[in-house]
C-alpha cells in the first residue's frame, strides 16, 4: 500500500516511521516489503518500476514500465474489473531465486524477467520479460483478488495467470507469437510430463509441504492453462470472458474452489446458448474428468465404410508411457475435425463437433474424406490415426504443408515423436510424416520440433 505519512523517530536523528495505508482483505502470502535505495521510472497510471540507478539510467526498465501499465489496462478492460489497489510497484530483486512473485501491489522480479535492453533486440528475451510481467499482473486478479481455498487447487491461480498472460500477449505483442509459444512450449511440453508415472491430477489432495512444492510444477501451470484454453474452445472466447468476469466480481476478496469457477462458466454458457452441448450436460462434472484425474487421453482415429456409409471412429485410452490401451480412466473429450480433402476448412470454429465420453464415438464423414482432429490443437489430448490416414497426412504435408494449421502441424510433430517412442507407431511412419519438416518455416511447428525432440531433459524456467 502507499505511505500514508512519515513521522520522525524521537531520539533517533535521520530515522522516520513510515505509516502505510490499510491493506484490503488479503492472503498473507502476498504481503511483501521492499527496503532499498533504488531509482525508479514511472509508467502511465499507477505503475512504477524500481531498480539500481545504473539500470534505470541505462533505460533497462523502460519496456517494463510500458508493458506493466498496458497490461493492467488490458486486463481491466477485458474482464470489466478494475485493479484494486491505488499503486503498482515492480521491483528488481537481485538473485531472486523464484524468478518473480506476485505480491499484491509490490511485484518482485529477477533481472531477466523485468529488465530489457531495447537497444539490443532479442525476441526470446523480450518475451521472457513480457510474459513474466503479464503473468504476475494477471495474478492481481487471479490469486490476489480471488484466491484458491487451499494449495490443492493452485491451478486456479497459476493456470489462469499462464492463460491470461498469453491473451494479453496476443493483444499487445502479437509479433512475439504468444499462442504459438503456448502450444509448442507449454501444452505440448507438459504433455510429455503428464504421460509419465510421476504425473498427478491438478486438483489432487495436498497434505504436506512436499505436496505444496509439487503443486508449483508444470502440471499446475501449463496443464492448467491448457485446460482453460480448451474451455475457451468449448464455450467460445466471449462466453468464457463473461463467465470469468462474473467469477471475479462475485468472488472478490474470497477463497474459491474449482466448482465455483465451473458454475460461473456454465451459467455464462447457458445465457449465451453455448451450453449444454450434445452428449454433455453438467459442465462441472465434464471438467472434473480433466482436473480430478492424472494424465491425458489418446484419441485413436480410423475411417470405416460399410454399406455405402462412412464414419470416422474416435476411441479413447489413457496415454501412459510404457502402457498401451488402458481404459482405467475416461475423459469427456471435445472433438473438432476438419476434412483435409476440402480447401474451405474453418480453423477458427472450435465448437465441438462431437463429444467422446465413453470408449468410442462415430462422426459422419464422406468416403473420400481425410479427417484431422483437434482444430488449432485446442484440446488437451494426443491423436493417433490409422496408417492410411497418416499416409494421407504425410502426402499433404509434403505437397503443401500450409494447408494444415501451424498449431496442428506442431501437434502432429510432437504426437508422432511420442507415439513412436511409446510403441504406437513404427519408425517408418514417423519418418514419413516428418519428412516434410525441412520445408517448415512457421514458428509453432519449429518450436515444437525443438522441444519435443529434446524431451523432458531440456530444462525450462518456472516463475512463481
Amino acid at each position: 500500500m502507499p505511505i500514508a505519512r512519515s513521522e520522525p523517530v524521537e531520539g533517533m536523528d535521520g530515522w522516520v516511521w513510515d505509516i502505510f495505508e490499510t491493506t484490503p482483505k488479503m492472503s498473507t502470502y502476498t504481503m511483501a516489503f521492499a527496503i532499498q535505495d533504488f531509482e525508479f521510472v514511472s509508467g502511465s497510471g499507477n505503475m512504477t518500476v524500481w531498480a539500481t540507478k545504473e539500470l534505470i539510467d541505462a533505460g533497462y526498465a523502460d519496456y517494463a514500465s510500458i508493458v506493466g501499465s498496458d497490461s493492467i489496462k488490458f486486463i481491466e478492460e477485458l474482464f470489466g474489473v478494475k485493479y484494486t489497489l491505488s499503486k503498482m510497484d515492480m521491483v528488481h530483486a537481485p538473485n531472486f531465486a523464484a524468478g518473480a512473485m506476485e505480491n499484491w501491489g509490490l511485484v518482485l522480479y529477477e533481472y531477466d524477467y523485468l529488465l530489457y535492453d531495447q537497444s539490443n533486440p532479442n525476441d526470446n528475451k523480450k518475451w521472457d520479460v513480457f510474459d513474466t510481467i503479464a503473468h504476475e499482473l494477471a495474478h492481481q486478479w487471479f490469486g490476489n483478488l480471488v484466491t484458491m481455498q487451499w494449495w490443492d487447487q493452485l491451478w486456479l491461480n497459476e493456470g489462469f495467470a499462464t492463460y491470461v498472460s498469453h491473451v494479453v500477449g496476443a493483444g499487445l505483442e502479437p509479433s512475439l507469437n504468444p499462442w504459438d509459444r503456448f502450444v509448442a512450449e507449454d501444452m505440448l511440453y507438459v504433455m510429455m510430463e503428464d504421460s509419465t508415472s510421476e504425473s498427478w491430477a491438478i486438483s489432487n489432495p495436498v497434505v504436506s509441504n512436499e505436496d505444496i512444492d509439487r503443486k508449483f510444477g508444470w502440471i499446475t501451470y501449463d496443464k492448467g492453462g491448457s485446460l482453460i484454453r480448451m474451455m475457451e474452445s468449448i464455450l467460445g472466447f466471449d462466453t468464457l470472458i463473461k463467465g470469468l468476469s462474473s467469477y471475479l466480481n462475485n468472488m472478490a476478496f474470497m477463497n474459491t474452489v474449482e466448482e465455483d469457477l465451473f458454475l460461473h462458466l456454465e451459467a455464462a454458457g447457458l445465457l449465451d446458448g453455448k451450453w449444454p452441448q450434445d452428449g454433455v450436460e453438467d459442465f462441472t462434472e465434464t471438467m472434473k474428468t480433466w482436473t480430478q484425474q492424472a494424465g491425458l487421453p489418446l484419441v485413436t482415429v480410423k475411417k470405416i465404410t460399410e454399406n455405402g456409409n462412412t464414419v470416422v471412429e474416435a476411441s479413447q485410452t489413457w496415454y501412459k508411457d510404457g502402457v498401451v490401451g488402458s481404459t482405467d480412466q475416461l475423459w469427456d473429450i471435445p472433438l473438432t475435425m476438419v476434412d483435409l480433402s476440402k480447401d474451405d476448412n474453418d480453423w477458427d470454429e472450435t465448437t465441438p463437433k462431437a463429444w467422446l465420453t465413453d470408449t468410442r464415438v462415430e462422426i459422419e464423414a464422406s468416403e473420400n474424406s481425410i479427417p484431422l482432429l483437434n482444430k488449432k490443437a485446442v484440446g488437451y489430448y494426443r491423436i493417433n490415426y490409422s496408417l492410411d490416414i497418416w499416409e494421407n497426412i504425410a502426402e499433404i504435408l509434403m505437397s503443401n504443408h500450409q494447408v494444415i494449421h501451424p498449431f496442428n502441424r506442431a501437434q502432429i510433430i510432437c504426437d508422432v515423436m511420442s507415439l513412436e517412442e511409446n510403441g504406437y507407431l513404427d519408425i517408418q511412419t514417423k519418418e514419413l510424416v516428418l519428412q516434410y519438416y525441412e520445408n517448415e518455416t512457421d514458428f509453432a511447428p519449429m518450436r515444437a520440433h525443438y522441444w519435443c525432440k529434446r524431451g523432458l531433459k531440456t530444462q525450462r524456467f518456472k516463475r512463481i
